[in-house]
């Protein structure tokens, strides 16, 4: 079986989550990795199955004709699908993923990111060490000035390019505010009980994808706008300019959004560990019909 999900050379932390989660979890089943949207990296056996998890790639792109399991993707990107063929569904992200493919509401669980929390402890309140960590969308890192504000303000920047799963969740679950444009900051910053923030100062935040798993959660999306900062990649004086004025709004907005700490979303913790609960009941199906495919 392949794990499939969304990669991008400059790196980012929602998607890598699949190539550190599902080996700790279906590990033995676990042929190799593709890139969805790659269709190099959908060749293999001929009968090989294809397992979709983490991220937003229930789309067009899914090669039709081969067998799938879905076990937590969401719709959000490229050609939207009203049915996927071929496919054995466990759960989608949310309801809105469910309503765009035709499927009963109650397929629309959540993300399968909570499933990190069998494996690191949520930290106490009075152990947590940051006081604010902002973690951008990383498509809008270019130029480093989420980290510059960041920096003059004091807030714990958090590179949203990191593939080292490990560091990454323990800053989140160490701060006491999370301010998010990476929607899987957010995610797990829920699931380690860190209230968050959601920001966005770029075109590629996708409200149909947050609003999918915020409504999973019986949460309300409404992010904090910010001003867009592009980088200065031609080296025009004028654009310059222009970005050093930008990057004191920034700097102002980020310092407003992070004094604001009583509009900031924590999901009921009893929500969560029931999504939590029947997430577990479907992996113990998941492994069932693995092994009685012959893996595993």
């Amino acid at each position: 079986m392949k794990v499939m999900y969304f990669h991008t050379s400059q790196g980012n932390f929602g998607d890598e989550l699949n190539r550190w989660l599902w080996p700790r979890i279906i590990g033995n089943c676990i042929s190799g990795f593709g890139h969805h949207g790659d269709t190099g990296t959908h060749a293999g056996e001929p009968n090989e199955i294809l397992f979709y998890g983490i991220g937003t790639i229930l789309d067009d792109r899914i090669p039709r004709h081969a067998e799938k399991i879905i076990f937590g993707s969401g719709c959000g990107y490229g050609q939207r699908l009203k049915t996927i063929d071929h496919a054995k569904i466990f759960f989608v992200r949310g309801k809105h993923t469910a309503q765009a493919l035709n499927l009963p509401p109650e397929k629309g669980l959540t993300d399968p990111a909570i499933l990190l929390r069998h494996f690191f402890p949520v930290v106490a309140g009075q152990d947590r060490t940051h006081e604010v960590s902002v973690i951008p969308h990383y498509s809008s890192v270019k130029g480093d000035f989420w980290k510059k504000a960041c920096d003059d303000l004091q807030l714990n920047y958090i590179d949203p390019r990191s593939t080292d799963i490990q560091a990454v969740v323990a800053e989140i679950s160490s701060s006491k505010l999370v301010i998010a444009e990476a929607m899987h900051g957010a995610i797990v910053a829920d699931a380690f009980r860190v209230p968050w923030i959601a920001i966005s100062s770029v075109k590629e935040t996708n409200d149909f994808k947050w609003r999918d798993w915020c409504e999973s959660l019986d949460l309300r999306y409404n992010p904090a706008h910010f001003t867009a900062i592009y980088e200065n990649s031609a080296q025009k004086r004028f654009k310059e300019g222009l970005n050093t004025l930008k990057l004191k709004l920034r700097k102002h907005q980020l310092g407003r959004t992070a004094s604001l700490r009583k509009t900031a979303l924590l999901s009921d913790e009893r929500i969560l560990s029931s999504h939590l609960r029947a997430m577990d009941q479907h992996l113990e199906e998941l492994k069932d019909y693995l092994h009685k495919r012959g893996l595993g």
